[in-house]
């Protein structure tokens, strides 16, 4: 490792201006070896919910923490908010802060969906993808119908804090048949969820198992004591994960 031209980034807040929307982002940690690492929230939340992690990584890699436009310190949009415009605003404030492939892209929940649409879009791009607890295409159609009254209801009247239920579900549909050929693959699942019905998880774990089945280099982790959230009930693990990836893309450069 040449240490000479490595450097540590202090965490710096800006805001850039991506096809119309005010989007704003910090970047943090070291940079000058190995991928960069993007992080995508899931459905309605800010950068901050990855704080656990960031402190965990703090020094060891070059990050990007950003909140979609109507979600934390970025402005609204009047356009539309479905994967393929976020992967486009994703793609552009990159761009423009100059942060340059490749990418080791994270993704929770719905940020699944988004890395997912990313990575198939511009794999010359990609180092890697990891999906913490990532939606699936057909969750709404297979899995939803199987949870209590009560959770399908809640889960059904979150659609207005970001996207519309409408553009949630064109979302998934964007995803939908996309594959990742050969770019590293890492399906992170949480065991613990007890707002499933039994019905309902075993859907769950088998779409995981799917999302496995998208690269020919991919690995399915099961966390049994983490529920939906596995990065905020064991940051650890996540960095973990985070830094074995990154440290095998080093390896598979250092051999090229």
């Amino acid at each position: 490792m040449n240490r000479g031209v490595l450097g540590l980034k202090k965490s710096v807040g800006d805001k850039i201006t991506v096809n119309g929307t005010e989007l704003y982002y910090e970047r943090t940690g070291r940079t000058g070896e190995g991928p960069i690492v993007i992080f995508e929230s899931g459905y309605g939340w800010s950068s901050e919910n990855w704080d656990p992690v960031r402190k965990e990584l703090e020094g060891s890699t070059e990050m990007y923490f950003y909140d979609r436009a109507g979600v934390g310190k970025s402005g609204k949009s009047a356009g539309p908010l479905h994967s393929l415009q976020i992967v486009r605003n994703l793609r552009g404030l990159l761009q423009h802060a100059g942060a340059k492939p490749p990418y080791l892209l994270v993704g929770h929940s719905f940020g699944g969906v988004n890395v997912r649409l990313f990575a198939h879009l511009y794999p010359e791009d990609i180092a890697g993808v990891i999906l913490l607890d990532s939606c699936h295409e057909d969750q709404n159609r297979k899995m939803v119908p199987l949870f209590t009254d009560e959770v399908r209801e809640d889960y059904l009247n979150q659609f207005t804090v970001e996207s519309t239920l409408e553009e949630f579900e064109q979302s998934l549909d964007q995803v939908r048949g996309k594959r990742l050929g050969n770019i590293p693959l890492l399906i992170v699942t949480g065991g613990d969820q007890p707002h499933h019905t039994a019905a309902s998880m075993r859907e769950w774990l088998n779409f995981q198992e799917e999302l496995a089945g998208l690269s020919s280099e991919s690995e399915h982790v099961l966390v049994e004591d983490a529920g939906h959230a596995i990065h905020l009930d064991n940051p650890s693990l996540v960095t973990s994960l985070i830094k074995k990836m990154v440290a095998q893309v080093i390896h598979s450069r250092e051999l090229h």
